[in-house]
């Protein structure tokens, strides 16, 4: 079967049950994922490497589709290094390659550790999209990055132990406590950012998030390196606990019964590579729902904020209806403060509002209705 995305046109198998049975795997659902990608990285190459030749590593490639774009649609000097384990993967790769005119690539058909451990501190870029968890890949794929300026993307699928439904695979797969609550989604963004800089610290590298998005049914997250014992030490002081109590975080750096992690707890974005992401996805005109998330998300990061508040969920604890989004938004805005609905929560609003501000809003609201 050919089909197109992006400006790659492919090969894939005819009959596709999208788990690790078929011949090769690919998910087409994953595109909105890989368009994002070429925004995100487009924006940290922007930044970091102008003019300069860049060396990537798509360590479990399955077609070859995410590599391949990254080849032909990234506007820079790169080279792309494609790898899976799988043989068929492998001939269909070089099939795909050969499909679109694309020689700026080097294929190779092994274990992805053992790819990785191969070009020690070899790549600027090195993208971890595995089916199920990354965790077994993170340390080879920390030191196979470039210590100053490289980015590491991870991609995981698994947030039912992400998110709390299955919390000893969290605690297996990532040494972490999950958080189950409205906003878990954010929390597995955190618990994965948190892991991967906890395991580059024994490197003396440290790792910090500048871009990161819960979508459908996996997480992913964006980190760039910068190297040192002093800067890797701040790892520890951007660690933390969170305990929710009906929609209310309590955040410390130190665990105790109830309390999830740990986890990152600073910022998740550069709002920089967040607003030029946007602007790139803009300008290649990508579909209506990626511009959708990273607008959202490029107004998440001029926040920072942890968490969110779930307007159904407070209202139910109040014991009254939940107001429209757009009225909670405007009125708080109207009120000098900044407000934005989480792009992973429809019902949740972040803002640099008080939850007491929040409330009063809510039951002005409905006290107006009752009139």
């Amino acid at each position: 079967m050919i089909i197109t995305e992006g400006e790659i046109t492919f090969e894939i198998p005819d009959h596709l049950t999208i788990t690790k049975k078929d011949e090769v795997f690919y998910n087409p659902k994953m595109k909105t994922c890989r368009d994002i990608s070429l925004a995100v990285i487009q924006a940290f190459i922007n930044k970091y490497y102008k003019d300069k030749e860049i060396k990537i590593a798509d360590a479990l490639s399955g077609t070859g589709i995410r590599g391949l774009r990254y080849a032909k649609e990234l506007n820079a000097r790169v080279k792309v290094f494609l790898n899976d384990i799988n043989p068929n993967a492998y001939r269909k790769i070089l099939q795909n390659a050969k499909l679109n005119d694309i020689s700026n690539i080097e294929v190779s058909n092994e274990d992805a550790n053992t790819f990785l451990s191969r070009h020690f501190r070899f790549f600027d870029i090195v993208d971890i999209d595995p089916f199920g968890s990354p965790s077994p890949y993170i340390d080879q794929a920390i030191r196979s990055l470039k210590t100053k300026n490289a980015l590491l993307c991870l991609t995981a699928t698994d947030t039912s132990a992400l998110c709390g439904r299955a919390k000893k695979s969290c605690l297996r797969k990532y040494l972490a406590v999950p958080l189950r609550s409205k906003d878990c989604h954010e929390f597995a963004l955190r618990i994965l950012a948190g892991y991967a800089m906890r395991m580059a610290t024994k490197y003396e590298l440290f790792l910090k998030p500048i871009f990161c998005h819960a979508t459908d049914h996996y997480v992913r997250v964006y980190l760039i390196t910068d190297r040192g014992a002093k800067k890797a030490d701040k790892t520890f002081k951007m660690l933390g606990y969170v305990k929710d109590y009906d929609g209310i975080k309590e955040v410390r750096n130190y665990g105790g019964e109830g309390f999830s992690g740990p986890l990152y707890i600073g910022n998740l974005y550069d709002s920089d590579i967040a607003k030029e992401a946007l602007e790139i996805a803009e300008k290649r005109g990508f579909e209506k729902r990626v511009l959708k998330i990273l607008k959202l998300i490029y107004d998440e990061s001029k926040l920072g904020q942890i968490g969110c508040y779930d307007i159904h969920q407070i209202s139910k604890v109040l014991k009254t209806s939940p107001p429209p989004m757009s009225e909670i938004i405007s009125t708080l805005e109207n009120n000098g403060f900044y407000a934005t609905i989480a792009h992973y929560n429809p019902k949740g609003i972040k803002t640099n509002a008080s939850l007491k501000d929040v409330i009063e809003i809510i039951l002005k609201y409905n006290s107006k209705i009752k009139i």
